[in-house]
């Protein structure tokens, strides 16, 4: 679709100096994941997206996003950008994310270092989309095997349904 991807799990190892694959040792809420490493990471995702944007880029911001106010942070800034906006929210069963865990800590081949305990963290916090946001958002099941052309397409009708989309489509 030609969107430039912004990783959370990236770009908070690259600001506190570790390479995408390292191990940063670092628990729940400790090391890397405290609130205050959090809130550096969502502000460096900010500042990249918005260079992204600048250049006349469009931008998918992947991370967690599991309180509004992070999410509502993104999307203000798409409004003051004047660009359109999705928020796809991504759900699979717990059996299908503990599987998708295990096997990803096993090929140690992927940035993220979230384990079962932070999956259930994670459930206990998430903050679904409130009234306001449903109008922003594309609930997609992943825990059912998806049709690649058939989930752009879904993306592409509801990007297109706001202004601006087909003009970043066309930008350099």
């Amino acid at each position: 679709m030609g969107l430039v991807r912004l990783r959370s799990d990236i770009e908070r190892k690259r600001l506190f100096g570790l390479g995408p694959l390292a191990q940063s040792g670092s628990g729940m809420d400790a090391g890397i994941y405290t609130a205050a490493a959090s809130q550096r990471t969502y502000r460096r995702l900010q500042e990249l997206a918005t260079v992204i944007l600048d250049a006349g880029h469009a931008v998918v911001v992947d991370a967690a996003f599991l309180d509004r106010a992070r999410r509502r942070d993104f999307v203000e800034l798409a409004q003051r950008q004047g660009v359109p906006v999705l928020v796809i929210r991504c759900k699979a069963d717990e059996a299908t994310l503990r599987q998708r865990i295990r096997q990803r800590q096993a090929g140690g081949s992927d940035a993220a270092e979230a384990d079962l305990s932070v999956l259930q963290q994670q459930q206990l916090l998430q903050e679904p989309p409130d009234a306001g946001e449903q109008a922003l958002t594309l609930n997609v099941d992943t825990g059912k095997p998806l049709d690649l052309a058939t989930l752009v397409s879904r993306v592409e009708a509801r990007l297109g349904e706001q202004a601006g989309w087909r003009d970043m489509r066309e930008s350099p």
